[in-house]
């Protein structure tokens, strides 16, 4: 019983490894795809922080009486984080 118990974790072990292995090759074989993958991530992550800066910045330009509508500032946002992202004032 126990010799089975360690032949299943050897075997658990290397399907890993080639899984593992094989994780690898992709992301050496496909730069370009992984850089833009880490950017949507990076994107997702940042996302809730930037909505609360440019919700502060609606009401910040709202009490002077500015005019500037929440989607605004959300793209105003958007462009200090990205700027190579367009922005589009409406």
């Amino acid at each position: 019983m126990f010799v089975v118990g360690i032949l299943v974790q050897l075997v658990i072990l290397v399907v890993a490894m080639v899984i593992a292995g094989l994780i690898l090759r992709w992301i050496i074989g496909n730069p370009e795809k992984c850089k833009s993958i880490l950017g949507r991530i990076h994107r997702r992550l940042i996302t809730p922080w930037v909505m609360v800066r440019a919700f502060w910045a609606y009401l910040n330009w709202k009490r002077v009486r500015m005019g500037l509508s929440y989607r605004e500032c959300l793209m105003r946002e958007w462009q200090k984080r990205e700027p190579d992202r367009p922005y589009y004032r409406l």
